[in-house]
Parts: structure tokens; sequence; C-alpha cells
């Protein structure tokens, strides 16, 4: 609180008489404390309150311009004291500016791979998803304490996993024992996989009702392993035990895996050569073996599907890129398999109408689906109450922030990002937590937005 108006000359001309003849305020880098003689986010510089910023920043208004890194800019923080922030496309690491190299999104938060191995989240943290040994939501990305060097990372509902030379640690909720180092306690801080080696991908899934639940798995040698919560057979093991706290072997697989996706409650595999199986819940099709049963709890193949190159699964929902198009199955009552037919799923593999566009990479959310042609198409399609389709209608070509292209995409529970082509990272729609890690939690925004270089 400041001081009234009235006692801030005397109080200034005697820190000024206390400093010396001739010593001012500026010189002596006075008390913090007489920061109360100016209203909040004012500076007492040379005798005057003047608007704290970069320029006039902390009870010495020091000019925060000096010792910048590359591609930064000065910022006075809330602490008053000279910071930095990174240019728009730059994430921060540390003392210097870096790109990102990979992007991924869970429900309520989202994660990037940087640079040199580092690991970023940002968004809900009740859970400790953010791995940064807090369970406190941040609105900007901050590091997750994480040894070695990451090659990979994805995220499930509440957890995060990162592949780093072959092993594998997670972070986040663990009631089901998704996190897979034998105990349902969730950890803020990441754990190692115990007994998992030279895994080659990684994929996790989950969903909330009435307690969140999730499951992860990865790929070793071309075999699928699985842990976590299993009650429709998502682990693949051929059971429905309730959960499984350590990895278990997949069964029956055709072939090698070479990468994998995880739903709410199902998971697929690309098998080499293209055919994709699945396994787990299926009351919507998600499987897409033609049927709407209960479950699968053993891998079974997906109808009419060959030459496949990338997958996604939603929550209820799955995709899959190949030469031909865009093929996706499963859950589409908001439209997250075809935009243009929203009633009965789909059981087997559909191509939704995408104006020509071949995309590479495909991303689902809890009911939105996001589909990328790099450099620059790119089209959302499902659920929009929170402007995660990057637009207003139920199917969406998505404007870019310049440069306007794109290498990756994600989708989370109900928004969504981009890796843009220089390495930046650009989210949009919900934003209730802070999951776009633009600075701020509140409203979803309908339109991309930078992730913080804060």
């Amino acid at each position: 609180m400041s001081r009234p108006i009235a006692l801030r000359p005397l109080i200034a001309w005697l820190a000024l008489a206390a400093a010396g003849c001739g010593d001012t305020l500026v010189d002596r880098h006075a008390d913090p404390a007489l920061l109360d003689l100016c209203d909040a986010g004012q500076a007492f510089c040379g005798g005057t309150c003047v608007a704290e910023g970069p320029t006039s920043c902390g009870p010495a208004c020091v000019d925060c311009a000096a010792g910048l890194p590359a591609n930064a800019g000065p910022v006075c923080s809330a602490a008053h004291v000279c910071d930095f922030e990174c240019s728009p496309g730059w994430l921060r690491s540390g003392g210097q500016c870096v790109r990102a190299s990979a992007v991924a999104t869970g429900y309520l938060h989202t994660c990037a791979l940087v640079a040199g191995g580092g690991v970023k989240c940002w968004g809900a943290n009740d859970r400790g998803q953010l791995g940064n040994g807090t369970t406190s939501d941040s609105s900007i990305p901050v590091d997750v304490a994480l040894t070695g060097t990451a090659d990979a990372l994805v995220a499930g509902y509440a957890h995060s996993c990162a592949l780093v030379g072959g092993a594998v640690y997670c972070w986040g909720d663990n009631t089901t024992g998704e996190l897979g180092d034998g105990t349902t306690t969730n950890r803020s801080s990441p754990v190692q996989v115990p007994g998992l080696s030279g895994a080659t991908a990684l994929a996790a899934g989950g969903d909330s009702p009435p307690t969140p639940y999730g499951h992860t798995c990865a790929v070793v040698a071309g075999g699928v392993w699985c842990w976590g919560f299993n009650q429709w057979g998502q682990l693949g093991t051929g059971m429905t035990t309730m959960q499984e706290s350590r990895p278990v072997a997949v069964v029956a697989l055709t072939g090698p895996a070479v990468a994998l996706a995880t739903g709410g409650r199902h998971t697929c595999a690309l098998i080499s050569g293209g055919s994709v199986m699945c396994w787990g819940a299926d009351e919507s099709g998600q499987v897409g073996n033609g049927s709407t049963s209960q479950q699968q709890a053993s891998p079974v193949q997906v109808l009419g599907l060959s030459g496949a190159t990338a997958l996604a699964a939603g929550i209820s929902h799955t995709c899959a890129t190949t030469p031909g198009g865009l093929l996706c199955w499963g859950l589409n009552l908001s439209g997250q398999v075809d935009p243009a037919i929203t009633t009965s799923p789909f059981a087997a593999p559909h191509a939704p109408d995408l104006g020509g566009l071949l995309p590479s990479r495909v991303a689902a959310g809890r009911a939105h689906t996001c589909a990328l042609e790099p450099p620059s198409g790119l089209t959302c399609f499902g659920a929009n109450n929170s402007g995660q389709l990057g637009g207003a209608a139920n199917k969406v070509n998505v404007v870019l922030l310049a440069p306007g292209t794109a290498t990756g995409v994600a989708a989370g529970g109900d928004h969504a990002c981009v890796l843009t082509g220089e390495g930046g990272i650009q989210c949009w729609g919900a934003n209730d937590r802070g999951q776009l890690g633009n600075g701020q939690s509140g409203p979803p925004l309908a339109t991309p937005a930078y992730v913080s270089g804060r």
C-alpha cells in the first residue's frame, strides 16, 4: 500500500537527506521499502514517481536493457528486479532463449521439448503434471526437473512422460499406476519407470470421470509395453484387471510396432508396413474393427486400413494419416470424425472431406481433431465450445500468426497447439488453467497466440 499523498514529499526529503549531500536515492540503490513512496507499479526515480518498466525498474530506477541474451527484450519483474522476456517464437531456458522441437498436450496442460533436450510445461498442476516439484498452476512455461536429455515427450490426461536415452520418466497423476513406478502415489517430479530400457516411442492417455485415470505405453524392440488403468482392456494383455502399476506386455500383435496412440480408454499401434491394431474400450467404435462392443482386451486389426503413417487418439475416437488422406473412426457426436455428419459413431475408418488436404500429421483432443499438411495446411474440426478449432465454424482452416508455417500439431482437452516452422509454439482454445502458456489464465482464445517467453 502506498503512503498518503501528503506525506510523500516529506518522506522523500528525509530519505534524500539520509542519503547524504550530493548523493541520490538512485546512486545509493535505495532500500526497496522506498517503493512504498509510490503507487503500485511505480518506481521512485530522480525525486519523483514514474511508471515502472524496463527502463525504470526497482527503487534504484535501473535500466534493464543491459546484458540481454540474444532474441530477448528487457522487462521489470514483479519482484522489482531486471529480467528478460524471449521474443515471440522463442522459449526461455535458464539465461537464454531457445527453440522448441516438439509439443504435447494433456487435458489441461501442455509440454514442450526444447533445444538441448530440456522439457518445459505449463497449465494445470494440481497433480504435479508440470513436473517442477510443485502443485501450483503456471500460465508460463516452467522447467521440468528432468535428469538427462529428453528425446521425446507425451502428455496424458493429468500426467506426462519423457523418453531419455531409451529410459522412460513420468510425472503427475498416478491414481491408477500410470507413472509405472510400482506405486499409486502422485509425483510432482519425474520418476523413472523401472525395468524398461531401449524404448523408442511413447503414448499417454486417460480420462476423468469420476476421478482421473490414465495409462501409458511404450515401444521396445517392436513390442509394446503398457501400464496404468485397465478396466476396459486398454493395456492389451487380454485381461481387464483394474490396473497395473508396472509395465506389462501387449499380446498378439501381428508385427513390430513403430508408433502408438492412446485415447481416453483405448490404445492403438502403428505396425511396420502401415497397418493399425487397436484395443480397449470400443462402445463407440474407437477400436475400428467394425464392432461397437464394450471392450477389446487384446489387439484387433483396424478394418481396411493400410499405408498408415501417423496416428492420433482422442477420448473416444481415433485417426490415421495415409497417402490417400485422413481416416477417422469412433464417436462423432461433435463431428470429430466428420464435421458434415454429427450423428452415429463410425465403427470402421471413414474419410472426412478436408477439401483436398493430405495431412501427414494429425492430433485428436477430447472431441476435436486437427490435421496438418506442412507447411501451412491446417484444418481442425469437431467440438468448438472453447474455440479449440481456431475459428468460429465446426471446421476451420486455421490461420497461424507469422510465419504461418507448422511442423507439428497437438490437441488437448479443449485446446490445440502447433510447433511452428521456426521452432515457436502457438496455442488456442480453453485457457482456464493457463494451458495456452500465454501468461494468462481465463477466457478461451479462438485464434492462435504465441506461448510466453517469460
